[in-house]
């Protein structure tokens, strides 16, 4: 169910909560368990979250977009400001479309706030098969993710998955040499890019991997999910 409401607090401490809109949702996966491997080895396994997802089956991935968070935020305002450009630039590259995208960002993806997150429209990701928000702790500090707020309905229709990471959450396996080590292919596919090679690396998975592609699996009644090679 989305529900959307404002609460007003006056000088007394007393809430005023305004119900603005209720309606029911479709979620990809929803409907039906996803079975979760158990047998993957460690060194195959790129991410788990065990929160909130949307819940759906990604195979075959070729390509990795991924933004470190803290190289987001040691960039210029200018920088941030044409990330999205460049990000809708790889969404909407004939290789990527082809080979499947998950792409992995800083937090509030969509965000107008650019401190938040990436500034990026729908038509920026519309191609990717699994959208994921990384909050990473910095100095005691952990951001909030939008949990795909800024275009949910869109993800819907599109079938496109989102999930959170918190790299630094108990629960979560993250696989940091393999999105900071690998290659960088970005300047290859977009050589009008190279400059942002800093901020965005995107990681052909086979070719990082021996062959092997990426694969993710969400479910959403455990609320678990796991991205590995195969």
């Amino acid at each position: 169910v989305d529900t959307e409401f404002t609460a007003h607090v006056d000088s007394k401490g007393e809430v005023k909560v305004c119900l603005l809109q209720c309606r029911s949702l479709s979620v990809p996966g929803a409907a039906g368990e996803v079975k979760l491997p158990e047998d993957v080895a460690s060194e195959r396994v790129l991410f788990r979250s065990a929160n909130f997802t949307s819940g759906g089956v990604v195979t075959d991935v070729r390509y990795i977009l991924y933004m470190d968070p803290v190289a987001y935020s040691r960039s210029s305002l200018d920088e941030r400001k044409s990330l999205g450009r460049v990000v809708g630039l790889i969404n909407n590259h004939p290789s990527v479309v082809e080979g499947k995208i998950i792409m992995m960002g800083p937090a509030r993806w969509g965000s107008t706030n650019l401190e938040l997150g990436v500034n990026v429209g729908f038509s920026d990701i519309c191609n990717a098969g699994v959208l994921v928000e990384v909050a990473r702790e910095d100095r005691g500090h952990v951001p909030e993710v939008s949990y795909g707020t800024h275009f949910f309905q869109d993800l819907v229709e599109a079938q496109i998955i989102y999930l959170p990471v918190y790299p630094s959450d108990a629960e979560t396996q993250f696989t940091e040499r393999f999105f900071s080590k690998g290659p960088n292919v970005l300047a290859t596919l977009l050589p009008d890019a190279g400059s942002y090679t800093d901020l965005i690396k995107l990681i052909d998975v086979p070719a990082s991997s021996g062959g092997l592609h990426a694969q993710l699996m969400a479910d959403p009644h455990s609320r678990r999910a796991i991205c590995f090679l195969r």
